[in-house]
């Protein structure tokens, strides 16, 4: 059916037309966005020249319908201007309060902008404070009786999740785990929605994958991908599978293809991020295979991508896999250069781990070229970086130190630079129980 012109809505919304002409025109406006915007639009007009308009069967539908719409639009509305007065407040404490006692504070509308609020918190800090009100969101919600226990628990676990990805990000590993565990309990006694239990496995793939623990990473990725699937929700799949290939591609980038063909088809024209991390993740499993051919020709698609790309994190490790593949195709020496601008910005945007971990790259490249003299003068930048010696703990420097006499006085294999990737994964921030050695 085409769409509904002003004059067809006028006569259909006030009651003029055959029963079988109402119906179908109600079925449209229904299933079609765009003519239920401008139904809205002649609805008030209608409403404003016959107070007492009043309609039934298919075309109650359609207006109840457009006044649910409009109060969800509203009620969002009123959210953010209840979080720009929440905002101002002078202190955390009366936040709190506001959140705790306020009505406008005690909705789902409210809820879900915290908690994207938290998912997007670029501190552990605030992700914690931002967590902690959203649980007076919840607990507000409860008391009104807006929502029922189970979905409290939903809502809840929800909250944790986020919390245990955030924990995640700042390398509390411990805490990251007791997030997820208060999730799991959650969930236990919520409604058994599959969407937060997806959402649950994604965060703890993403959190056993950071320790090492691959295969158990792998295994909450395909029990979330086939929460997904069996919903038909197709774009959260792909997501779910950039993720596996996310895993895959450091240590079997053959099979991050495979993943990464998989989702490809289901990626929405609308959702440019998972294109542009599909992009790049594919030319590091295609350098990884020895392909930097085609490697060069999914980067230069995808690069339009990352120049418009809002985070500066993602432009970063555009530019590392840029030097990456500057590298494969033999340029050594602006690859070089491009590593070490990738350092630079790694630094600037106090993004430390990504600064250890491209460290180690750059050393473990000049180790396998042979090249100690460069191997070394990269142990000595990360341990005389001022800003790098401020965040680094004593057995990061001791590592480095052992990194930079080997290179003056021993190879050192790539299994034990695969090694050493992970502990600065894990323990960039905080040390680990029994520290790495690199052998005399």
């Amino acid at each position: 059916m085409t769409h509904l012109g002003q004059e067809v809505l006028r006569r259909i919304l006030g009651g003029d037309g055959a029963p079988q002409e109402i119906e179908e025109a109600a079925e449209h406006i229904v299933s079609c966005e765009q003519c239920r915007a401008q139904a809205g639009t002649v609805l008030n007009e209608l409403r404003a020249e016959q107070p007492k308009l009043r309609a039934d069967g298919p075309l109650q539908l359609v207006f109840d319908l457009i006044d649910r719409e409009r109060q969800w639009g509203v009620e969002s509305l009123a959210v953010m201007a209840e979080w720009a007065e929440l905002r101002r407040l002078p202190s955390r404490k009366s936040q709190r309060d506001r959140v705790r006692m306020t009505k406008a504070c005690h909705t789902r509308a409210f809820f879900q902008l915290l908690l994207g609020e938290l998912k997007e918190a670029t501190s552990w800090d605030d992700a914690e404070f931002l967590a902690a009100l959203a649980l007076l969101a919840v607990e507000g919600m409860s008391q009104r009786q807006q929502i029922v226990q189970a979905t409290s628990f939903d809502l809840q676990a929800e909250v944790w999740t986020a919390v245990a990805n955030a924990r995640r990000r700042a390398a509390e590993w411990k805490r990251a785990h007791q997030a997820l565990a208060n999730a799991k309990r959650l969930l236990k006694d919520g409604t058994g929605d599959p969407r937060i239990e997806a959402g649950f496995l994604s965060i703890s793939a993403s959190t056993l994958a950071d320790e090492g623990q691959v295969s158990q990473a792998l295994e909450a990725l395909e029990r979330c991908g086939a929460i997904y699937e069996s919903l038909a929700e197709w774009a959260l799949l792909a997501r779910t599978l950039i993720q596996k290939a996310h895993i895959l591609e450091p240590i079997e980038p053959a099979k991050g293809l495979v993943v990464l063909d998989r989702a490809v088809p289901l990626i929405p024209a609308e959702e440019v991020y998972l294109k542009l991390l599909e992009g790049l993740l594919r030319t590091e499993c295609l350098i990884g295979i020895s392909r930097p051919g085609e490697a060069l020709h999914v980067f230069r698609r995808c690069s339009s991508l990352l120049a418009v790309t809002p985070t500066a994190r993602m432009r970063i490790r555009g530019a590392f896999t840029s030097a990456r593949l500057l590298d494969a195709l033999g340029f050594k020496h602006q690859a070089e250069r491009l590593f070490e601008e990738v350092v630079d910005r790694d630094i600037e945007h106090e993004l430390y781990k990504d600064a250890f971990l491209d460290l180690l790259y750059l050393y473990g490249a000049h180790m396998k070229s042979g090249d100690l003299d460069k191997a070394a003068r990269i142990c000595r930048r990360t341990l005389t970086d001022s800003t790098l010696a401020a965040v680094a703990h004593d057995q990061l420097r001791t590592l480095w130190t052992q990194l930079l006499d080997a290179a003056q006085h021993q190879a050192i294999s790539q299994e034990l630079l695969r090694e050493l990737r992970q502990y600065l994964s894990v323990h960039w921030k905080h040390p680990a129980a029994t520290p790495p050695t690199i052998g005399s």
